[in-house]
């Protein structure tokens, strides 16, 4: 179950054991979450770093900043441009 915030307190609302259960409860949902998101970070790094391990220069030189928006400028020596799929096939 989700936290649920208390946002209407009064200056001299009493603070009681249900209001403390509830925080406690939201922190352990909080650590709970925090742990699944550390376990999908880390299968993640695994992945890229299989990934980057099997690509030529660790693709560190493959980084692409054209959006290929135009391909006016571009000369394709290998392969052709497929126009029906807007991709350059090689």
């Amino acid at each position: 179950m989700s936290y649920v915030a208390k946002t209407d307190w009064k200056h001299d609302d009493p603070v009681t054991e249900y209001d403390i259960n509830r925080w406690e409860r939201g922190i352990a949902d909080a650590h709970a979450e925090l742990a699944v998101l550390k376990a999908d970070v880390s299968n993640l790094k695994v992945r890229v770093n299989t990934i980057e391990s099997t690509l030529p220069d660790g693709f560190v030189h493959n980084n692409f900043n054209d959006d290929l928006s135009t391909i006016s400028f571009i000369r394709v020596i290998r392969g052709y441009y497929n126009e029906a799929q807007s991709r350059l096939e090689v």
